[in-house]
């Protein structure tokens, strides 16, 4: 690579790697034919105005018409704003807006949400390859009018120039804004490659693994995989609207070793297995993985390793494995799903009230402060009262509860809106509900602060039951009596109140949506 800018990758990977397949659907295209794809559209988006600085919104799936796009608009020097599909519309409109969007880019399926915004955004192209529902242009009708040609802007881009912007889900107020240059979201994505090649964990990646991610493009370009699977040269699999059946069978049919996904995704994908083993290697994060969750995947031939980061922070640690640990054994099992250690280049603190370090016991609590080369320059995008909030003096304040251990690996435990605290002291909700997940009749399990005249707050435990099993508050509480008596939790931990619910909300990153759930049950606060 000449220069750390997005096309000059998918450019190695045509010249090295050109038969190399990516599937999308029906469709099976190499490297070279990505590459060539991708010419061909920025040379007709250019044709039309689309140039350095210009702001374009793409709301589809994970699809190969999508990963063209994340370098045809990096030829052009344009901004590429991944739209999350999962917003309520309020939100998804907000977010265009903010970004200054002058050209939407939609998968027909996504017609009907759209529709309130045809007047908003001029400039329209539907992300199909046949008929599309109005005048606007198509993506086949760009594709047949360019040339594969490098325009001249490609030479132009700079690793310093704005390449993407992306929110945050908005579960507490306006999604927030990212703007990230060429360089930051390369070098956090190759941070996270290296991590993954070079140390021992669960989700070890390689150039002869086959890639098939299941976090949206939406989402931190996928955690990535956009740009350090062509860096690899890989095969790469996109599911585009596959339920956990098909992409079942994606993972057979095409030979998927690696995965990557949020821990209500692993759920799902182990219920549609079965009593079938699926031996696959999962990136996983977003929340903190259940233990049950993690028993259940291990035993199914799943291996592991958590990832911690953010929208507004990027990579910043995954699980490795110390020397000296048997990668087949329970203390590797607990380790990967629990433990993470910084990703090369960034750096991590873990700080009391005071400010200063918390002691490396692996048991006092403080907040996760973050530094790395490629956190957003200006902070939040157009929004200084937040970024003076949380950006300060190059570190990030993340309002993540953690534990650091004597060799540097972090446990977050919470964060630090959801953490009880009862008479003053904390209660990780994260570790309550990794001991529930334990009982095989939990599907999943949240939970939550609600006001108490004596303690300040003391825990609420919802939980959603595992189809065909049944499950009552008593059961759940001689179970996490055993916690107890093994030490793995403080008695006075065990929640006041548990409520039964059919399904517990998720947000629109795949995570558990509290604060709706604090809304249903009357604990907003």
């Amino acid at each position: 690579m000449r220069r750390l800018v997005a096309h000059e990758i998918l450019g190695r990977a045509a010249r090295r790697h050109p038969d190399q397949l990516v599937v999308s659907g029906e469709h099976r295209f190499g490297y070279a034919e990505i590459h060539d794809r991708a010419l061909r559209l920025a040379d007709a988006l250019s044709a039309r105005g689309v140039g350095r600085g210009t702001v374009v919104g793409v709301l589809d799936l994970n699809s190969h018409r999508f990963f063209e796009l994340h370098f045809a608009l990096s030829l052009l020097g344009a901004v590429i704003h991944p739209l999350n599909f999962r917003l309520p519309p309020a939100d998804l409109a907000y977010t265009i807006e903010h970004a200054g969007d002058e050209w939407l880019m939609v998968w027909t399926g996504f017609a009907e949400a759209v529709a309130p915004l045809k007047g908003r955004v001029k400039n329209w192209v539907w992300l199909d390859e046949g008929t599309v529902p109005d005048e606007a242009l198509s993506y086949s009708e760009l594709l047949e009018a360019g040339k594969p040609q490098e325009p001249d802007s490609a030479r132009q881009v700079l690793e310093t120039d704005v390449y993407t912007i992306f929110y945050t889900t908005g579960t507490t107020g306006r999604p927030k804004g990212m703007r990230y240059r060429h360089q930051d979201i390369i070098l956090a994505s190759l941070s996270i490659l290296h991590h993954l090649a070079l140390y021992r964990g669960g989700a070890e990646a390689h150039a002869h693994d086959v890639f098939m991610p299941l976090i949206p493009f939406f989402h931190i370009h996928a955690w990535g995989t956009a740009f350090f699977v062509p860096y690899l040269g890989a095969k790469l699999v996109l599911f585009e609207r596959a339920t956990p059946d098909v992409q079942l069978g994606l993972i057979e049919r095409e030979g998927v070793t690696w995965s990557n996904m949020v821990p209500t995704q692993l759920h799902m994908l182990l219920e549609a297995a079965g009593e079938r083993r699926l031996p696959l290697k999962v990136l996983t994060g977003g929340s903190p993985l259940p233990k049950g969750l993690a028993a259940r995947a291990w035993a199914k031939g799943v291996r592991y390793s958590l990832i911690y980061g953010g929208s507004d922070q990027l990579a910043t640690a995954i699980a490795a494995l110390p020397r000296g640990v048997d990668p087949e054994s329970d203390e590797a099992r607990a380790e990967l799903a629990t433990w993470v250690f910084p990703v090369p280049l960034a750096e991590v603190e873990v700080l009391d009230r005071d400010g200063k370090p918390v002691p490396r016991d692996g048991r006092t609590i403080g907040e996760v402060r973050v530094q790395s080369p490629w956190l957003p320059p200006e902070g939040y995008h157009n929004d200084p009262e937040r970024t003076q909030a949380s950006y300060s003096g190059g570190w990030f304040a993340s309002g993540d509860l953690a534990v650091v251990r004597e060799d540097g690996a972090l446990y977050v435990v919470d964060r630090e809106k959801d953490a009880v605290k009862s008479g003053g002291e904390w209660i990780p909700s994260a570790l309550l509900e990794a001991a529930l997940s334990e009982h095989p009749a939990v599907a999943q399990v949240a939970v939550l602060a609600m006001p108490d005249d004596r303690w300040g707050e003391r825990p609420l435990a919802v939980v959603e039951v595992r189809p065909g099993h049944s499950l009552d508050e008593a059961a759940l509480r001689a179970f996490l009596q055993e916690k107890v008596a093994e030490g793995r939790i403080a008695r006075w931990w065990i929640p006041d109140r548990f409520e039964f619910v059919e399904e517990i909300p998720l947000t629109s990153a795949g995570k558990l949506h509290k604060a709706a759930l604090k809304k249903a049950l009357g604990l907003a606060r």
